[in-house]
């Protein structure tokens, strides 16, 4: 869970982003795989991190964290239309206790060991839980091999490297983690789910070029994301060009969009020659020229959700110069406290432009 924030600078609305993946579990038998730590402020903090192969060799992987918090709290929806839930404030300790008829934690649903209800089935056993007891609950009972279906947030940050440099990341956040039917990849019925969407605030989009500045067929979607706490540039990929000439046709800079597509990973290759030292033909073979990638590639977009007004080029510039000034500040005086983030739920009813 997030620690508890400060005065916001802006008041841009959030961009969300979201995620879903059903694959194999891998690297439980890692040590990265569930760490326990105490933080400067003596609260207990937890973290997983652990891979799903979302189709044959290709692995993605998800991250969670959660430390002991102040409070939590549970919500009742409202019981006519119209009229508005309750939620109430439970003290930490009470959180396993608490259990007034209607209310339902506002957490995380995991279902990561399996039971025999009261009918006699096996069936998950689902729980809610703060992101804290959801990693301890995800490092004791999910193992290599078990087959689950995640949901979640794209957490999307940039830090500055040792050179000076900005670099972009987005984790893969998780709300929800369920073990799921066998995924069975050499199935030829078998539909890999690795997606994702995305509101984004538009910038431009452009081919992409290799070395030689060669077209490599693939188009660079560029975009700003907007946190609640700072702003992120980001690229994204489109591989179909009749789709990309949509965004350059129809999109102007500052104007924000939904798009949705797949999470996939690529791994850079070329075919190297040794023939110094040979008889006969050549010895030619594939070795990999860079770690593998992640890419976000974006097949559709949803035009019922073109916004022209709420970004612009002014209040974005504006907003980014409050940030500036504010780290520049923490630098200076040395607040390095963290800003948080809250998730909403994703609409995904609007129909997909194609």
């Amino acid at each position: 869970m997030a620690k508890e924030r400060k005065e916001r600078l802006f008041n841009l609305p959030e961009t969300k982003g979201n995620f879903q993946l059903k694959g194999v579990v891998t690297g439980t038998d890692k040590d990265g795989f569930f760490k326990e730590i105490t933080t400067k402020n003596d609260k207990q903090m937890r973290i997983v991190n652990f891979g799903v192969e979302y189709s044959d060799g290709n692995t993605l992987y998800v991250n969670m964290n959660g430390i002991e918090q102040d409070a939590v709290y549970f919500s009742k929806k409202a019981d006519k239309p119209g009229e508005k839930g309750d939620t109430q404030r439970v003290s930490w300790n009470e959180r396993f206790k608490y259990n007034r008829e209607g209310y339902r934690l506002i957490g995380n649903n995991i279902g990561v060991k399996k039971i025999v209800n009261s009918e006699g089935k096996t069936v998950n056993d689902k729980k809610t839980l703060t992101d804290y007891d959801s990693c301890d609950e995800i490092a004791k009972n999910l193992k290599d091999g078990s087959s689950v279906f995640v949901r979640g947030k794209l957490d999307i940050s940039s830090f500055t490297t040792n050179d000076g440099g900005k670099r972009t990341t987005t984790k893969l956040v998780p709300s929800q983690v369920s073990l799921c039917a066998d995924c069975d990849f050499s199935d030829v019925s078998y539909e890999t789910v690795n997606d994702f969407n995305q509101t984004i605030v538009f910038m431009g989009i452009d081919q992409e070029k290799d070395s030689n500045d060669k077209p490599t067929g693939k188009f660079i979607l560029l975009g700003k994301i907007i946190n609640w706490g700072s702003i992120e540039d980001v690229q994204f990929y489109v591989t179909d060009a009749k789709l990309a000439g949509l965004f350059k046709k129809n999109l102007k800079p500052y104007w924000s969009i939904k798009v949705s597509g797949h999470i996939i990973t690529e791994t850079q290759t070329e075919e190297v020659t040794d023939d110094s030292d040979v008889w006969g033909e050549s010895d030619s073979m594939t070795k990999v020229v860079a770690p593998t990638r992640r890419l976000f590639v974006v097949t559709g977009a949803t035009p019922s959700t073109i916004d022209r007004e709420t970004y612009t080029e002014s209040n974005v510039n504006d907003a980014i110069a409050k940030i500036n000034k504010a780290k520049n500040a923490e630098v200076a005086y040395g607040d390095n406290t963290e800003w948080g983030d809250k998730l909403d739920s994703a609409d995904d009813s609007d129909d997909a432009w194609d």
